[in-house]
């Protein structure tokens, strides 16, 4: 047992990166150099942030000129140097409705009654209706990474590479027979953004 031991120990030195050295200088009347190695590791890291509210106002005007779907958005930054394209995982969670099509809810002020409404998440700030992904609280969505030829974020605040402080977008729809059908209310809720390493 000793002797497996010891082996294992051994193997996994061989394994392990070189070990930082050090030497020293030599005495000397004229001068003396020593060397040390420097060795820096810099772990994988992401954040999300810059996120804002989201106010959506549903009255007969709007009814009759959205197109079906009443949407507001928020742009963001999602910062991660897991690799070169800034790939990472992300999941959107809230209130669920209990209806498959519209994934998420709202809670009514006065009537407590849930408002349900899609999410739809988008790794760019100009958000795409056909690109975007259908999000659900249960699903992770993975390895999500930069579209339409973004840099990656190499600051926190997404302020390089002409990103312009952001570079992602959720959107948040209630479709019309969603609204029709819901009661006079003001509709409140959280939705939280995670964005994780894959």
């Amino acid at each position: 047992m000793k002797a497996f031991a010891v082996l294992a120990a051994t193997a996994a030195l061989i394994a392990s990166p070189a070990l930082a050295q050090s030497t020293d200088g030599q005495l000397s009347s004229t001068s003396s150099t020593g060397t040390f190695d420097v060795n820096v590791t810099v772990v994988p890291m992401v954040k999300v942030s810059g996120l804002d509210p989201i106010t959506l106002n549903i009255d007969p005007a709007t009814i009759a000129s959205n197109f079906g779907t009443t949407s507001g958005r928020t742009q963001f930054c999602v910062y991660s140097n897991v690799n070169a394209a800034g790939d990472y995982n992300a999941q959107v969670t809230g209130v669920a409705s209990g209806d498959n099509g519209n994934p998420y809810g709202l809670t009514g002020a006065t009537t407590g009654t849930i408002l349900p409404h899609t999410v739809g998440y988008w790794d760019n700030a100009n958000y795409s209706s056909t690109g975007a992904l259908f999000m659900r609280n249960s699903i992770v969505r993975p390895s999500i990474t930069t579209k339409n030829g973004q840099a990656r974020a190499t600051t926190l605040d997404c302020t390089n590479g002409g990103l312009g402080g952001s570079n992602a977008s959720i959107q948040v729809a209630v479709r019309n027979p969603v609204a029709l059908a819901a009661l006079a209310d003001t509709y409140r809720g959280t939705l939280n953004v995670t964005v994780s390493v894959p």
